[in-house]
């Protein structure tokens, strides 16, 4: 007997979609955290909407690890209503890029004759989502593009930053533009992003899209308050900047005894990192590496200030914004953030906004800060989230924008 088209609506996101399991079977050396979160998050707000929704990740990258398998099979998973499809790969560093279009075209297509597949949504633009995009485009589904990161090549680049570096830049803005170009529809994070290329595009600002069901009770164990930075621990996110801040924090005992300090994250100098970390003998600190999600939760859930400290003036500043925030703030989190995106257009009680982006600013909050103060400013960034980036309000506003 044939298999029957399923008549419910289906929508189908395309992008690196990763999880522990699969980067420990495929040998992947990079996880995808904010990526995947992003991914998730989007498909249960469409899903909100009538949608059946599926991610197809091709789980692989050009520095995958040799296998004795060769091609690790498909895989399909279900991460909390939501169908994740692991494409096939090849297990050969690089020829793995170009295997890569052949599975992901081969599982769209699959979906498509199966499914009534009325959406794609495209995560980002890499050579394999345009091949993707191209079918859908031929085959009359509805286009999305989630444009997380811009890229802007410079001309400088090619004088002062490495020929693979400026090669990637160059590529990565062709793949943008193409990318934009195919969709029926812009999704931005915050309003910051928009050029003239979007702007003559149908697009949607989309900042937070965050569960808001969750407890969000916070958890006093003792008077100490707990911070915490986490994500990416570079320059450009601001690790730089919070060591100069703890290190004044480190000669002021007295003050520096109010405050339980976490680091979580991906750091590609960790051993430098924990030297830096290892001079604050007077801080309560724990750094914790890179944590699964399970572990992040469990360290967020005792955490009562967030740090979210991307350089409002870097390279990046107007090309990538911090998601971290909202989910800190869907969590009834105090944030203090630095001058990024759309959050300087937060209302004032929600958040503590870096003004000045300097170590004293962070610690002249920090010292003012009081138990009463954190859950108000907590209860407030937790009602904001409700009223703004619940799935159920995002899936609307994206299905309405595109029909």
């Amino acid at each position: 007997m044939k298999k029957r088209k399923n008549k419910t609506n289906t929508s189908v996101f395309i992008g690196n979609y990763l999880d522990e399991k699969i980067i420990k079977e495929r040998g992947l050396l990079a996880p995808n955290p904010a990526g995947s979160n992003r991914m998730w998050r989007l498909s249960k707000a469409i899903q909100t909407q009538g949608f059946l929704s599926y991610i197809i990740s091709p789980a692989c990258s050009a520095r995958i690890k040799f296998s004795s398998k060769i091609i690790h099979p498909a895989r399909v998973a279900k991460k909390n209503g939501i169908v994740v499809v692991y494409a096939p790969a090849l297990a050969i560093p690089y020829l793995s890029v170009f295997f890569e279009f052949f599975s992901m075209s081969w599982i769209f297509l699959r979906l498509f004759f199966l499914r009534n597949s009325k959406l794609t949504m495209l995560y980002c633009y890499y050579p394999s989502t345009i091949l993707v995009a191209l079918i859908a485009k031929i085959l009359k589904v509805k286009i999305i593009e989630d444009l997380e990161d811009i890229v802007t090549p410079r001309i400088s680049d090619w004088l002062n930053k490495p020929i693979m570096f400026s090669l990637q830049q160059s590529f990565g803005g062709l793949l943008m533009k193409m990318s934009i170009y195919l969709s029926d529809l812009i999704i931005i994070p915050s309003s910051k992003f928009l050029f003239k290329t979007i702007e003559n595009k149908n697009y949607l600002v989309i900042d937070g899209c965050i569960d808001v069901s969750g407890d969000t009770s916070l958890i006093f164990e003792d008077e100490k308050i707990t911070v915490l930075l986490a994500g990416m621990l570079d320059e450009e996110q601001g690790i730089n900047l919070y060591l100069n801040a703890l290190s004044i924090l480190n000669d002021n005992e007295k003050l520096a005894e109010r405050f339980r300090f976490d680091i979580c994250g991906l750091s590609l100098e960790e051993e430098s990192l924990k030297a830096s970390l290892e001079e604050f003998s007077n801080l309560d600190l724990t750094y914790h590496g890179f944590v699964s999600s399970l572990g992040f939760n469990l360290i967020l859930k005792k955490t009562h200030v967030c740090l979210v400290l991307q350089n409002p003036t870097g390279r990046n500043s107007q090309q990538k914004t911090p998601s971290k925030g909202y989910e800190y703030m869907a969590s009834g989190k105090t944030i203090i953030v630095s001058s990024i995106g759309d959050y300087v257009d937060l209302p004032h009680n929600t958040c503590f906004l870096l003004t000045e982006y300097t170590p004293e600013n962070i610690i002249s909050i920090l010292s003012n800060l009081n138990h009463k103060d954190i859950i108000e400013i907590g209860n407030n960034a937790k009602q904001f989230a409700n009223e703004n980036w619940g799935f159920e309000n995002i899936g609307k506003k994206i299905i309405n924008r595109l029909l």
